[in-house]
């Protein structure tokens, strides 16, 4: 810093730097504040407090948590929204997502929580600011048996989950399922392994898990850790979307250490696993000591799209994005960024153009911590696109393009648009 006395006024200057702000890694558990809740709001502090207010709830009413840890498995168990009911809120008291713990008996014993919080029956259910941890199936149950549907995950951490974290099922074994589901902000992570000892072994577990749904958007979450112990196998994908689940958006999101990224589509057997559907502006990095598989899969999926996506497997498997099966056909897989390549497979059929397999290290601002936003380096990226009517923004929010055109992968390389300021006159050094 340098006073200087300028037209006589003492005023402290910063140097001027060319290097524009660092955007953040990821926007999970910083989501935009929800308004105030209105309406029939019931507020708790305890444990047995909740459970009687989950118990009596009514449409368009919401339940405000105030902070604090809530050990359910030494009280009254899972939270079961069984009612047919509309518009019901479960939320923490603040924004912040780790101000409220909703704590299970773990993933290897079930005890009275094999679900953190039960939907069976609410309709625009919605779940926002807390976190839900150690439970023995899935911390988020989404049933439509019971006429679910329209469930938002908002500003929520969700940590080891038995097996999958959100888990949307069918109507019995095939469609109809939970639809117009919107997952965001929110993070799902094991901070140690999934325990082989969990009621699906070693291997089973997804981040988000949804069968037979129809237009559900996923965007804006970190997915982290979702990894087998070492030894045991590979994880299943952190977002799964298939048995006849259709238009999927998967946008935003920042995948680290995860052993399988996304899947639109899973089964080899069925041509429409999945139809249609986006997944455009996500971030997937692993590094060379984590063992996996595929960045991004399309699966026996029809018109898919995978557009402008930043792929770094570090060596660890051989493609990054693959497209599968004879009912995958009109897939466009166009501006994606990785170090590995895009490969066709099993009779599938599509448009691959316009992707770069050959990225570096250091074409990134820190690959190793898995910032994968584009450093000056990446000249083979920057300005090499045209103009997509699918992808009018980037990983951070900011417009494509902000250069002379828009950069292949995720992110759009920004330039400090801050001006040098001017030569000062009639000044002098103190």
């Amino acid at each position: 810093m340098i006073k200087v006395n300028l037209c006589g006024l003492t005023i402290a200057t910063l140097l001027w730097s060319q290097t524009a702000l660092a955007a953040p890694l990821t926007r999970s558990c910083q989501a935009p504040a929800l308004p105030a809740p209105t309406g029939n709001v019931i507020t708790v502090a305890s444990e047995p407090a909740l459970q009687a207010a989950v118990a009596a709830v009514t449409s368009n009413a919401t339940i405000v948590i105030q902070p604090g840890t809530y050990n359910l498995a030494a009280g009254g168990g899972t939270l079961y929204f069984n009612k047919s009911v509309a518009n019901v809120t479960l939320r923490g008291a603040t924004n912040g997502c780790d101000d409220v713990i909703l704590v299970g008996a773990g993933m290897t014993n079930q005890g009275n929580t094999p679900y953190g919080i039960w939907v069976g029956g609410p309709t625009g259910m919605r779940i926002a600011n807390l976190t839900i941890r150690d439970i023995y199936f899935h911390p988020i149950m989404l049933d439509p048996n019971f006429g679910t549907q329209s469930p938002h995950i908002y500003n929520v951490r969700l940590i080891n989950a038995g097996e999958q974290f959100v888990k949307a099922t069918p109507v019995g074994t095939s469609s109809p399922g939970v639809s117009n589901g919107i997952v965001e902000y929110s993070i799902m992570e094991y901070v140690t392994w999934l325990d082989p000892g969990a009621p699906g072994g070693a291997t089973y577990t997804n981040g988000v898990d949804v069968h037979a749904g129809a237009s559900w958007i996923i965007r804006y979450n970190l997915f982290r850790n979702i990894r087998a112990a070492p030894g045991q196998g590979l994880a299943g994908h952190a977002i799964l979307m298939w048995n006849r689940s259709r238009d999927t958006i998967v946008e935003g999101n920042l995948f680290l250490n995860t052993q399988r990224g996304i899947a639109l589509g899973l089964d080899g057997t069925r041509v429409d696993d999945h139809t249609g559907g986006i997944v455009r502006n996500n971030i997937f990095h692993r590094s060379s000591s984590q063992s996996g598989d595929i960045g991004i899969s399309i699966n026996n999926s029809a018109g898919t799209k995978v557009l402008h996506n930043t792929v770094m497997l570090s060596g660890t498997y051989p493609s990054a994005i693959e497209y599968r099966f004879s009912g995958t056909t009109g897939a466009l897989i166009q501006y994606n960024l990785a170090d590995a390549g895009v490969q066709q497979r099993d009779g599938a059929s599509g448009t691959v153009v316009g992707n770069a397999s050959n990225a570096q290290a250091n074409w990134f601002v820190n690959a190793l911590l898995g910032d994968l936003h584009l450093a000056a380096t990446a000249v083979e990226a920057i300005d090499r696109a045209t103009a997509l009517a699918d992808v009018t923004q980037d990983y951070d929010g900011d417009a494509r393009p902000i250069g002379l055109a828009p950069d292949i992968g995720a992110d759009e390389f920004v330039v400090s648009s801050a001006i040098p300021p001017s030569v000062p006159t009639n000044l002098s050094v103190q």
